[in-house]
């Protein structure tokens, strides 16, 4: 029987990581269906930057930037001989978060099962910048499969997170 994949694309080197389990995972008869979600900058930071940055020129970036990911993540499913679509979403129209735009995709598709690329952040980074993934994989009630990208080099932590890891 073919499986519905609901695959969530960001453009991030974790979400490309998600693509390529995907495509080692998938069996030939499975559908996937990749995803981008296109957030609403006037919803975060409208007040404090109006002045400041053009937050419809922004708006614009990610929709052109989240169309590429999207394009290039077709592309190469189709290369690989997967079935696949793409579905671009927008939180103007949709309105709630990525995650609730994930789960609501998912659950209108009847997807099998959610594959997320996650960025395996720890201490305060997990803290202050939150998690997609885990969001999702807190609300959905599907099988979900997060992948994460390669670990950080110590080099690139930040001095704050490391400090809060050790303890």
């Amino acid at each position: 029987m073919p499986h519905r994949i609901l695959l969530a694309m960001d453009g991030s080197e974790t979400s490309w990581h998600a693509l390529h389990e995907t495509i080692r995972f998938a069996m030939p008869d499975d559908v996937v269906r990749a995803v981008n979600v296109i957030d609403d900058p006037f919803a975060h930071y409208q007040a404090a930057f109006a002045s400041q940055i053009d937050l419809e020129a922004v708006r614009d970036s990610l929709i052109s930037e989240g169309q590429r990911t999207l394009s290039d993540t077709y592309k190469t499913l189709h290369e690989e001989g997967i079935q696949a679509d793409t579905r671009s979403i927008d939180l103007r129209a949709w309105g709630g978060t990525i995650a609730d735009a994930i789960i609501r995709e998912a659950e209108r598709w009847h997807a099998d099962l959610l594959v997320l690329g996650t960025h395996g952040r720890r201490g305060v980074r997990r803290l202050l910048m939150g998690s997609v993934a885990e969001q999702v994989l807190r609300q959905t009630h599907r099988p979900v499969m997060l992948v994460t990208g390669p670990a950080p080099s110590p080099q690139s932590s930040s001095t704050v997170a490391t400090a809060t890891e050790k303890g």
